[in-house]
């Protein structure tokens, strides 16, 4: 049966791609007041890390003392 096999590679697909958006680094990072980014910003500090691929840093904004 062609349709299953399509079926079930397209929920295949999904489960994989949803498991790299919401890895648990990301997660780990906004529970920390922090945001993904490619890059961090001259007014943030790298906290950390996030998906290795597309937003690999971990940023949130430097606190002043």
């Amino acid at each position: 049966k062609p349709g299953a096999m399509k079926t079930f590679f397209f929920m295949f697909a999904a489960t994989i791609l949803l498991g790299q958006i919401f890895s648990g680094k990301q997660i780990r990072c906004l529970k920390m007041d922090g945001r993904c980014e490619v890059e961090c910003l001259s007014f943030e500090d790298k906290i950390g890390g996030c998906r290795a691929e597309l937003t690999p840093f971990c940023c949130r904004k430097r606190v002043n003392n």
